[in-house]
């Protein structure tokens, strides 16, 4: 080929195509959207695309952490970002499970050990002494840490790996039907609160409420202005300067 920067599926596509020239600031939205369409084009036609694919998805290990073998660039038609996504949902499939020390934080136990009495999110977040949101945070950490699939793993798998790793006394576990999601899925953001006072939805709880938004501020107060012996009111003090125009003489603009 006489232009080796060049691909060879398309002359006059750059090879930086793939990965994105070197530039001071981001690249443009649009040019970036027309340079990988032209570079996954070359790709679909390439005979290695497949080969090309799998090796840079490929996952490598190093000291516990999993990661692709290419992470960044246009490898075998998909974008950094379609097989990051890929990379993500069979991640636990190769990376190892973190060290008990890493996970045996003191929320994250009373976490797990409310979790093995109870299922229902709101029951899980009063045992362990925090609240929804936190508690489905550890939640999560818990089934990546344990090496679970976030989007198949229930509540029964997660328990059973925390007892496997010694993390959970398996005799407390209150078990299910299997179907319990070992992460709640998200609940609908909560709408705001209204400025009449009180909350459109009652999950909110008041407390959360700013007291600005609950009517429960305090204004302060006009304070009365102490009237001094001879001193003028505001209608005398400018009676001088209203009897200088007349109300019949109409005042000229300023030039």
């Amino acid at each position: 080929m006489d232009l080796p920067g060049r691909a060879a599926g398309d002359v006059s596509l750059s090879l930086d195509a793939w990965h994105g020239d070197d530039r001071d600031g981001s690249e443009p939205q649009r040019e970036r959207e027309a340079r990988q369409a032209a570079a996954v084009e070359v790709c679909v036609g390439c005979p290695v695309m497949v080969q090309c694919d799998a090796y840079a998805s490929s996952v490598v290990v190093e000291d516990g952490q999993a990661r692709l073998a290419e992470p960044a660039g246009i490898w075998g038609g998909r974008l950094a970002l379609e097989r990051h996504r890929a990379f993500i949902k069979r991640r636990h499939e190769v990376a190892s499970a973190a060290p008990v020390r890493a996970v045996r934080t003191p929320q994250r136990l009373r976490v797990l050990e409310a979790l093995a009495v109870h299922a229902d999110a709101e029951a899980v977040a009063a045992a362990a002494g925090v609240d929804v949101r936190t508690a489905n945070w550890q939640r999560s950490r818990l089934v990546t840490q344990l090496n679970l699939d976030k989007e198949s793993a229930t509540r029964r798998e997660l328990l059973a790996a925390a007892v496997e790793r010694g993390l959970l006394d398996g005799s407390v576990v209150v078990g299910d039907d299997g179907l319990v999601p070992a992460v709640p899925p998200p609940s609908p953001a909560s709408r705001m609160p209204s400025v009449s006072g009180g909350t459109e939805d009652p999950a909110v709880p008041p407390a959360a409420v700013p007291a600005v938004l609950r009517g429960r501020v305090r204004r302060p107060g006009r304070r009365r202005v102490q009237v001094m012996p001879g001193q003028l009111s505001f209608d005398d003090a400018l009676a001088p300067i209203v009897n200088l125009f007349p109300h019949n003489e109409p005042l000229e603009a300023a030039a």
